[in-house]
């Protein structure tokens, strides 16, 4: 098995699809990438490493994603919560981003896909190494894609929720929630999500 310190990111601008053909080839202990500009960036590295995820971050992560679940199980809708591990493709050329949690209407993707290609949701946990890069080019990014009704920004340090919706014409409107008893509602598509463990602490 290949040692995740041995991975290489590669010193050249990919496309897409390079992309992903390469990251099938890395094991998932040398951590998370994305592709931004043609270039291939680490989200998050190996065990050890300066941007591997903290305890709060992880725990942050899957409450979130739990909580989409649920929203989506009471909701009725022909809607599908995913966990981290696939990738949205941005209109932009050489960009694509792996969210920490996202939902998706219709039918459920062909088990072999690894791009989900119109989520309505997305969410993202912020981290020292990532939070700028989350909170103003991926946030322009996400909003390219006209699927794309909210995006989520977790920060697991306050706790604290950043919801931005798309609104009227370019418009988007921000909410920010820190308090657990608040039920978030995300029209469209129709979501309630309990925030009570995902801004637990």
């Amino acid at each position: 098995m290949t040692d995740p310190a041995e991975i290489t990111i590669p010193d050249r601008e990919m496309t897409f699809e390079e992309f992903l053909a390469w990251a099938e080839t890395v094991p998932k202990e040398a951590g998370r990438f994305e592709l931004w500009d043609g270039r291939v960036i680490a989200k998050r590295g190996p065990a050890g490493s300066m941007n591997a995820e903290r305890a709060k971050h992880w725990k942050m992560k899957a409450a979130l994603f739990v909580a989409l679940r649920e929203a989506v199980k009471q909701s009725g809708l022909l809607a599908h919560a995913v966990p981290e591990g696939a990738t949205v493709k941005f209109p932009i050329l050489g960009r694509g981003a792996e969210p920490d949690a996202l939902v998706y209407l219709g039918n459920e993707v062909d088990g072999d896909a690894l791009i989900v290609p119109e989520p309505i949701i997305v969410c993202e946990v912020l981290s020292p190494s990532t939070a700028k890069h989350d909170m103003s080019a991926k946030l322009e990014a996400y909003f390219t894609l006209p699927s794309i009704e909210h995006y989520i920004i977790a920060d697991p340090d306050k706790p604290l929720l950043i919801v931005h919706s798309r609104g009227a014409g370019d418009a988007l409107t921000t909410r920010l929630i820190a308090d657990p008893t608040t039920r978030l509602r995300l029209d469209p598509p129709g979501l309630d999500v309990d925030l009570t463990e995902v801004l637990a602490g």
